[in-house]
């Protein structure tokens, strides 16, 4: 039997669990863009240390929001994926002891694309409205793009290095920050949709 109280519960408590995730990892996003910023001289063995727990922190809070978020087989299938490739991509920099500066550029590249595909494909699997899925695939297009300049320009200098990268960061964290505030009006806008179809009874005495 359909029970529209449930079924909101439910909702809300899928699209919270999402919002949280999707602002937690944008807040990493522009603190590792901001400390790039404004830290001009930053050696590349610290740049180097703080991508890698960049990406564990964004990995970790990404593979526990695929548990803890109550979903179909193949939307967690996105997340997991996400999740594993920044944790990958973290033990790798950070266990590579001869890693370069154009080695840390792939794999920062590397890591925006996963992000961007994984967004675009987010887009089309959440059960989110049209306009709030072309903003995600819009910010996974952007992201993605970020990712192949990345590679097309491995010979940069320093100071575009770390521009570069630092605009890639806060670009990623604004445009997720902004799409979890969006996806956190989903909670409130199902809440009232299933209301005005299933209007609770009136009750006597």
């Amino acid at each position: 039997m359909f029970d529209p109280e449930t079924t909101i519960q439910e909702s809300e408590k899928r699209i919270a669990r999402i919002w949280r995730m999707i602002a937690l990892t944008g807040v990493a996003s522009i603190a590792f863009g901001v400390t790039i910023l404004v830290w001009p001289n930053i050696g590349l063995s610290v740049l180097i240390a703080l991508f890698g727990a960049y990406a564990l922190v964004m990995g970790s809070i990404t593979f526990v929001s695929a548990f803890n978020t109550p979903m179909k087989g193949s939307d967690r299938a996105w997340l997991l994926l996400q999740s594993l490739i920044c944790l990958a991509a973290g033990v790798a920099v950070l266990v590579w002891p001869n890693l370069s500066a154009v080695g840390l550029l792939y794999a920062i590249a590397a890591l925006a694309i996963a992000f961007g595909v994984a967004q675009m494909g987010a887009a089309f699997a959440l059960p989110i409205s049209g306009g709030r899925s072309l903003l995600l695939l819009l910010s996974g297009m952007i992201t993605a793009a970020f990712g192949v300049v990345m590679f097309a320009k491995p010979g940069a200098g320093a100071i575009a290095l770390l521009a570069l990268i630092g605009a890639f960061a806060l670009v990623s964290g604004i445009t997720e920050i902004g799409y979890a505030i969006e996806l956190r009006k989903v909670a409130g806008e199902l809440d009232e949709r299933v209301r005005r179809v299933f209007p609770k009874p009136v009750t006597h005495g």
